[in-house]
């Protein structure tokens, strides 16, 4: 190791390469023992340093380039592919704001590594400003501390190109032009804008300075300061993760093989829960809050008659909670006693319906409500941040107030007195607290810093029962590890905000949230009412999120903004109360959920991708979420009666149709009437019984069968075995069941156990097993097996599997003939089909390296050659397979040679030897590679022409050429090159058939 700094020439252009693989640790600092992992070792080379760490364990290592070329940037790879890279340009990696202007770092112009932290030290774009930066590995991450020398900048930033990293998530709530996050909720971030100022930790929006990426890098921001986030903002493809604050500027930079990963390692640091605050009632049944069916227009026979009407139309629910404006004025923590003349009474008959009873509340006290004066007097009220002398005034949505400083013992003990007087007076369970704990305009008591005040916050809320809609808290890891239930912010009446309530639960679940909810269904932001397909909607959103947190009534309410009454019709009532329904019978799988949450850390609402990395397509999935493991939910968030329903790999069970589908399938046009939620349960997954039962729609069959394996392979004439498996989802028995097995034509199929059975009683199964041969001529390629249950006397259930009938290398039969010049080529053949396993570097003008199967002396002068390629595998993606011509395809220099192949990725190519010299010296061809591709040769005297068709019916040239040196009666065949010229050893299998030669 270097102990003393090295110097590098300021215009040197510095690429420092970091590969990391050692065991994760707390400290990131540590050194890795040489008994336990290699250790990291630096090395100079002519464009710089580079620093590599091999793989260890579990971990796949990774590299960090770090390069200045006029300015310091960061590239991180994993297997050499980069997978997140700053900023470049103006913009700058590492950047700083002093005296109004951003200025960022360029050259090194210095290093050392020691101790395991390489120290680096740059130049910038501000004359007498220098910036010093140190990068800490470890296994699955490395910190990124930094700070500037010799200014004082009032804002230190990390700038990244978001496209390096693929999409963009995390963050929380997220401000953004379009209306967010009321009405909006990019999801991934980068397919909208964010632009969130004053993202810190004393917002009320739910945020943590955390983002990650689908390629499986995280970034991390260790700071309670304000920080200034903006996300492809004005489409600029840039993130930038401002902090205000010139003290050292601490990130993590995560890179793990999934973003679930990422995120638990997130989780590591800041920490799970440690109890879910909500209880199995509240994750059953909905808590029914007066905020969005009367806004401030409330009293006490409005309230009993809200609740009652409820109750009547058998919306249940486990709590009501009275919100705003119940109090004689804001921070009083007195009934206003003309809106309610007997809040005593009030509380009895809600509790006589069946509900518990609840009340909003806040630490905010207006200026001129009756505790304002005492609370000043006593000190407290936080100080401004200005003057902490004076108490700290704020402006909210119902006037202006100071804030109770929870970090004063004898503030906090007066509050709490107060609010537990009241709720004992009458009888209330619990609490709905609003508003903040600090504000940004406030000063922290002394010996404070404003992350501090979460955490009290999270301490005061833990002595009440929340009901279900928990408390906004975050940032602090006391607010993570508290398992209270997160409500979102205040949403829409609109379309828009029933998408902006499944995207926002994703990003709070994915920075540490677990226990989500929507905001109140149907939205509570003061517009029109929401309309009836809105409202059911939401409703049927919310009965596959953890928790349901209702307000407007589908009985009626009223439109705050004209002050009319709206009546619902009954189906709204219906649909409303089967959302509750439906939400009740999936509580044990939820709270299944929930305990395994409290385990792990991992989400219950989650991406598609957490569960399913591998399938790209997850990544861009807006409105579906992942409920636990089981759990597909894909409710209608638009207006119209039909989507589309993306699923991932894996064996589903749709739950309205009671049908089995096998993924990744997009199912276009799925039929989603107002009255049908769609939902998949994934069969394989844990949970799914219980998940299955609850969800199964009253029309979907009683019974399902399943095939398993999902896609069993075999060759011709060899058995195999399959299963049939009949469940009864149902809870009567179900009577004379009796499973079967169709095969192809040709197969033979037997069952090997029982395939009836007289009763099958609730929850019970029915697992045959079969043996199945295939004849020993059966087509290669994928062939359908199809299960069915007959069940109560003809009601019957099916499932389906591809078999694939592989070939295997053996012999071709006369008049075929084999010819190689790859060396140790292999061929087979059934009936009319063939398959040949190749090597060779390439088939083409400078290399002709194939293997063939074909005929001799068959192609006249006027003669069509047909095939049809099946299919083919190789790892190049110019491995080669189609049809030939020539003299003698064993000698192609006796002339007349042409090839019409398809590449494994580049679509077609027609070559021809113009010279008779054996080379490929013409081309044409290009488009994309398609199986089956149907492939015609057309030969007229020294004429050739190549066509090419998906159907064999549409044909379409690829080009035309005259080989002078063709002559006579000719050769054809199949011919197949792995062109492995960049892939040594590998080989190409290609299937065919159809093949024949006609005279024309």
């Amino acid at each position: 190791m270097r102990a003393q700094p090295r110097r590098v020439g300021a215009s040197l252009a510095v690429a420092l390469t970091l590969t990391i693989a050692s065991p994760g640790t707390e400290v990131l600092a540590q050194s890795v023992r040489a008994d336990v992992a290699p250790r990291p070792r630096v090395t100079e080379t002519a464009n710089g340093l580079t620093l590599a760490v091999p793989a260890a364990g579990k971990t796949s290592g990774y590299t960090v380039d770090i390069s200045t070329d006029g300015n310091l940037a960061l590239t991180t790879e994993r297997g050499g592919t980069p997978v997140l890279a700053t900023a470049g340009g103006d913009t700058g990696a590492l950047r700083f704001r002093s005296g109004d202007a951003w200025q960022h770092a360029t050259d090194v112009t210095a290093w050392s590594w020691k101790n395991g932290v390489l120290t680096l030290t740059a130049d910038t774009t501000l004359d007498g400003a220098g910036i010093e930066a140190r990068v800490t590995p470890a296994a699955d991450r490395y910190q990124l501390d930094w700070n500037v020398e010799g200014v004082e900048p009032d804002r230190l930033g990390l700038a990244y190109d978001l496209a390096s990293a693929g999409h963009w998530y995390g963050h929380g709530e997220a401000e953004t032009p379009q209306g967010g996050p009321g009405t909006d909720q990019p999801w991934p971030l980068d397919s909208g804008e964010v632009e969130h100022p004053g993202f810190s930790p004393a917002s009320y929006n739910m945020i943590d300075p955390f983002w990650y990426a689908s390629s499986s890098t995280g970034l991390r921001v260790d700071t309670g300061n304000v920080m200034d986030v903006a996300i492809n903002e004005g489409k600029d493809g840039l993130g930038r993760f401002d902090v205000r604050s010139a003290d050292t500027y601490r990130a993590t930079v995560f890179v793990e093989s999934t973003p679930l990963e990422v995120y638990r390692d997130y989780v590591g640091i800041v920490g799970k829960p440690a109890k879910s605050d909500a209880t199995y009632e509240q994750y059953a049944k909905p808590v029914w809050n007066s905020w969005a069916q009367f806004y401030t227009n409330i009293d006490q026979e409005k309230l009993l008659d809200y609740a009652t009407d409820l109750k009547a139309a058998g919306l249940d629910g486990h709590a009501l909670q009275l919100d705003d404006k119940w109090e004689s004025n804001y921070g009083n923590l007195t009934f206003d006693a003309k809106a309610y003349p007997d809040p005593k009474t009030m509380s009895k008959k809600i509790h006589d319906l069946g509900f518990d009873f609840g009340l909003w509340t806040t630490l905010w006290i207006n200026l001129d409500s009756d505790n304002y004066r005492f609370a000043v007097d006593k000190g407290y009220l936080l100080g401004d941040a200005a003057d902490p002398a004076k108490p700290c005034t704020v402006t909210w949505w119902n006037g202006t107030a100071g804030i109770i400083d929870l970090a004063n013992p004898d503030a906090r003990a007066w509050y709490t007195g107060r609010v537990k007087s009241l709720m004992s007076d009458y009888d209330i369970d619990g609490l709905k607290f609003d508003t903040r704990f600090f504000d940004d305009r406030c000063a922290p008591r002394d010996g404070y810093k404003p992350t501090d005040y979460q955490r009290l916050g999270t301490e005061l809320a833990d002595e009440f029962d929340l009901q279900g809609v928990g408390i906004r808290v975050h940032w602090d890891s006391t607010a993570h590890r508290a398992g209270f239930v997160t409500r979102q912010v205040d949403k829409g009446t609109g379309w828009e905000s029933v998408r902006a309530a499944v995207t926002q639960n994703l990003a709070i679940s994915t920075i540490g949230y677990p226990f989500v909810t929507t905001d109140m269904i149907g939205g509570s932001g003061g517009q029109p009412a929401p309309d009836k397909e809105v409202l059911i909607r939401s409703a049927q959103v919310a009965s596959l999120m953890p928790l349901m947190y209702s307000s407007t009534s589908p009985v009626d309410t009223i439109d705050v903004t004209t002050g009319r009454k709206v009546v619902y019709d009954q189906e709204t009532i219906d649909l409303y109360r089967a959302a509750i329904k439906r939400h009740e019978r999936l509580a044990p799988y939820i709270w299944d959920q929930v305990q395994q949450t409290l385990r792990t850390g991992d989400p219950i609402v989650r991406p598609l991708f957490f569960d399913f990395p591998k399938d790209r397509a997850s990544y861009t999935v807006p409105d579906e979420w992942m409920l636990g493991p089981a759990v597909l939910a894909a409710p209608q968030v638009t207006d119209r009666a039909t989507r589309t329903v993306h699923l991932p790999p894996g064996t589903w069970y749709d739950v309205n149709q009671g049908t089995v589908i096998r993924g990744p399938k997009d199912l276009k046009g799925y039929g989603a009437p107002l009255g049908v939620t769609p939902a998949f349960v994934n069969l394989k997954a844990k949970g799914a019984d219980k998940a299955l039962r609850a969800l199964r729609g009253v029309h979907a069959p009683a019974a399902s069968v399943l095939l398993a394996p999902d896609a069993p392979e075999t060759t011709n004439g060899e058995a195999f075995e399959v299963t049939t498996t009949a469940t009864n989802w149902g809870s009567p028995p179900l009577t004379r069941v009796t499973a079967a097995l169709e095969v192809p034509a040709g197969w033979h199929t037997e069952a090997t156990t029982a395939a009836t059975t007289r009763s099958l009683a609730a929850g019970a199964t029915l697992t045959t097993r079969w043996t199945v041969t295939p004849p020993t001529d059966a087509d290669w390629g994928s062939h359908t097996l199809t299960g069915t249950v007959t069940y109560d006397g003809g009601t019957k259930v099916s499932d389906h599997i591809p078999v694939k009938v592989k070939p295997e290398p053996g012999t071709v039969s006369a008049p075929y003939r084999t010819a190689d010049t790859t060396g140790g080529a292999q061929f087979a053949q059934a009936g009319g089909q063939f398959a040949i396993w190749a090597g060779g570097q390439d088939l083409s003008g400078w290399k002709d390296e194939k293997a063939a199967v074909y005929e001799s002396g068959v192609v006249g002068e006027k003669a069509t050659v047909r095939a049809r390629l099946v299919s083919q595998e190789s790892a190049s993606p110019v491995g080669k397979a189609g049809i030939a011509v020539a003299n003698d395809l064993t000698a192609p220099g006796k002339g007349g040679y042409a090839i019409l192949v398809m590449t494994d990725k580049y679509g077609l190519e027609f070559m021809t030897d113009s010279d008779g010299d054996g080379r490929l010296d013409t081309w044409a061809g290009g488009g994309p590679t398609y199986h089956p591709a149907y492939l015609r040769l057309v030969r007229d005297g020294t004429a050739y022409t190549a066509y090419a068709s998906k159907d064999g019916t549409s044909w379409s040239t690829v080009g035309s050429a005259t080989v002078a040196s063709a002559s006579g009666t000719g050769d054809a065949g199949l011919v197949a090159s792995a062109a492995n010229v960049n892939y040594p050893g590998e080989r190409i299998q290609a299937v065919f058939d159809g093949f024949s030669v006609t005279a024309s």
